[in-house]
């Protein structure tokens, strides 16, 4: 394949409250949540579209994000609850609007960009607001540019490791660690499992764990391809009252 792989996040927090949208070749979800000044009191979720069937399903575990600190810090969320029994990414979205919101009324926007490989080699980019914020070229998986992250793995880019490190800088690396595992993905032909159970990968999240992965069925032609074109997230913020 010749092309990208292309992730955008939308956020916005106002008085009381934040929302995160988030789309990609094979996701579109939206979140928000309410906060009192201190801590969540509230986090719902919507999928518009979705690999499998049973996702939406998944937006009622956001509850659990009750109670979590209005904080900066992009790795509370992975301290407050299982990952595993969530969608990840609406509760990564959700993860984003807390940030939002613990900084203030106001927007950010990050778009990311991986490109396929070309012998080995991959490009990713990240920008934030429309400015460049990141470039990195890997090879086979590690960081070969810029010098200063050479030899490092962003698989390794856990949350708990990322924990010590300023929010900011957190935020960005765990975003693009999402998006690098994302980006391996195009050229997969996912049509071809009829469900997520067939894809053997264990309880990665909400849809993929025991009693749920065989019941999630594959939804046909539901991935985009973002390479040419204005990207994701090139119309307006999801209409309606939503969330």
């Amino acid at each position: 394949m010749s092309g990208r792989f292309r992730r955008a996040i939308r956020i916005l927090a106002e008085p009381g409250g934040a929302r995160a949208e988030v789309e990609d070749d094979f996701h579109h979800f939206a979140v928000a949540i309410r906060h009192d000044g201190g801590y969540v009191t509230e986090a719902r979720g919507r999928a518009i579209r979705h690999p499998w069937s049973l996702c939406p399903m998944a937006a009622g575990e956001l509850a659990r994000l009750r109670g979590l600190p209005v904080t900066t810090d992009p790795t509370a969320v992975y301290r407050h609850i299982e990952p595993r029994l969530q969608c990840t990414h609406m509760f990564e979205a959700a993860g984003l609007a807390v940030t939002q919101a613990a900084r203030g009324t106001g927007a950010r926007r990050y778009d990311a960009t991986v490109g396929d490989p070309m012998e080995g080699q991959i490009l990713v980019e990240l920008r934030r607001d429309g400015a460049a914020l990141i470039r990195w070229r890997l090879q086979n998986g590690v960081i070969v540019e810029p010098v200063e992250r050479r030899g490092q793995r962003p698989t390794a880019y856990r949350s708990a490791v990322l924990a010590g490190l300023p929010h900011d800088e957190a935020e960005q690396l765990l975003i693009l660690r999402r998006v690098i595992g994302l980006g391996a993905a195009r050229g997969m032909d996912i049509d071809r499992f009829p469900n997520a159970a067939s894809m053997d990968r264990g309880p990665a999240c909400f849809v993929f764990r025991q009693d749920v992965a065989e019941h999630a069925a594959r939804n046909h032609r539901s991935a985009l391809d973002f390479s040419t074109g204005p990207g994701p997230l090139a119309e307006g913020p999801t209409s309606g009252d939503f969330p």
